[in-house]
């Protein structure tokens, strides 16, 4: 259950070059340069601010600090980088409605350095989207370059640039540091509310909704004391603390009895949440393949085609959504097919265990990576909703296939996800006993603090 709002990735745009205009022309307007030069700065600041242009009335507020080495600089790094009076430091909070582009030029970096320090960072990060209240500082060299540049979107997350010997700009992100906890509470109201009142964020409680989807209803099925134990990987610097996965979970529920979830990842890879006996908590597949607004048709083995007017059979559901609205993998499975034709328009077909395939048809486009060959994941995005091919509006065509043979999907019995596969039961049993021994410890335990980038076993 993704309660989390999904945009798309706007496309970049170059700034266009300033054509020369006929010299007599120049003659009668000797500031045409001066002029340029703002336009160009514009149209600079428009594009690297991208959706966050800055708002009349709502200038960038920034700390210009000269000579000195910043003093309220993300704590993480402060000593790695000690003070050097050849630099010149620079420091601020980025507003509301503005973009990191104003802010750094307007403390006097030049267009051309944010850009190369937008480069570098490109394929960690784009600082083009950076959100209000991101935390950077920055050092400039006696040449004006950028020698030095620290960044933290949130209290979690930082990222870092040096100026290489060579000349380059080198960024990377910080690894957090990563432990696991134990936490405990009862519901009142919600499980929303119960895991904010114990102090974590409410990602903690969609990953729980998650994990038990299939088992229980959280809007209408929690009552008033239930109980919920959770094993909880999270990241941290500082005070702040991010949730990674839940490792393990309990629900003991008035109407729900009692549920336990243990995450475990196999030799070959594949990860999930099983039972105590090592069945798969999920459905093999979900219940729909994106959120739509209405089922526009339904299965049929006769139907009226709305464009050639001809009966024919519908051996598929019609789901009707917006434009871009994104299309999930129904199940685990493997690209085979992604193409075109009259009919479907832009499609997708996929290959599921035990003989199941699913299509999808109409699409707008695909997502980034996905051609034959790839495996995909229950809930990835795939491809978004379209209207290609013969189509009266923006819909998904979604059919399943068992051995070749169509199957109305809204009257399918689900069949339940893969269980732990009999040769990694031993291991599972092993990961089983530590997860149970950690959710019957005292709550609020930490049980092991991780260096940075090293990972909690799961086999």
């Amino acid at each position: 259950m993704d309660l989390t709002p999904r945009t798309e990735n706007e496309e970049e745009q170059q700034p266009s070059e300033a054509r020369a205009n006929p010299r007599n022309f120049l003659r009668h307007i000797p500031s045409l340069g001066i002029v340029l030069g703002i336009l160009a700065a514009a149209l600079l600041a428009g594009w690297f601010g991208g959706r966050n242009s800055v708002k009349p009335g709502n200038s960038p507020q920034v700390v210009n600090q000269p000579q000195q080495t910043p003093s309220d600089a993300p704590s993480a790094v402060k000593e790695d980088y000690p003070e050097d009076k050849s630099l010149k430091w620079l420091k601020g909070v980025l507003p509301r409605g503005s973009s990191l582009y104003l802010c750094l030029v307007g403390q006097g970096v030049g267009p051309e350095e944010v850009f190369k320090l937008q480069k570098a960072l490109k394929p960690l990060f784009d600082l083009r989207k950076c959100p209000a209240g991101s935390r950077y500082q920055l050092a400039l060299d006696g040449q004006g370059r950028v020698a030095e540049f620290i960044y933290q979107p949130n209290e979690i997350d930082l990222y870092s640039v040096h100026l290489s010997p060579q000349g380059s700009l080198e960024a990377a992100k910080e690894k957090n540091q990563t432990r696991v906890v134990k936490i405990e509470g009862e519901i009142n109201s919600s499980l929303y509310e119960a895991v904010l009142e114990l102090g974590h964020s409410a990602e903690v409680a969609m990953q729980l909704a998650d994990i038990f989807a299939w088992q229980i209803d959280f809007l209408t099925e929690p009552r008033q004391g239930d109980r919920f134990k959770l094993v909880v990987e999270e990241e941290y610097r500082g005070d702040a603390k991010r949730p990674k996965r839940i490792l393990a979970a309990q629900y003991d529920g008035k109407l729900t009895g009692e549920h336990t979830a243990i995450f475990f990842c196999d030799p070959s890879g594949h990860c999930d949440y099983y039972t105590l006996e090592g069945k798969s908590l999920r459905k093999a597949f979900l219940r729909a393949p994106l959120k739509y607004r209405r089922i526009s048709s339904h299965f049929s083995y006769r139907r009226l085609h709305p464009i050639l007017r001809i009966w024919r059979p519908h051996l598929g559901i019609d789901y009707a959504a917006p434009i871009g609205t994104p299309v999930s993998a129904i199940g685990d499975g493997v690209v085979i097919k992604k193409g075109w034709n009259r009919d479907g328009g832009r499609f997708l077909k996929l290959r599921h265990p035990n003989g199941y395939t699913s299509t999808y048809c109409h699409l707008s486009r695909f997502a980034k990576g996905i051609k034959p060959g790839v495996k995909v994941r229950q809930g990835e995005v795939i491809a978004y909703v379209g209207s290609t091919g013969l189509s009266t509006g923006p819909h998904l065509y979604f059919a399943i296939s068992r051995n070749g043979k169509k199957i109305n999907f809204l009257k399918m019995k689900l069949p339940s996800a893969s269980s732990v596969h009999p040769k990694y039961l031993s291991q599972f049993s092993r990961i089983k006993e530590e997860r149970l021994a950690m959710l019957n410890s005292p709550a609020d335990s930490d049980y092991v603090v991780l260096q940075p980038g090293e990972e909690i076993s799961q086999q």
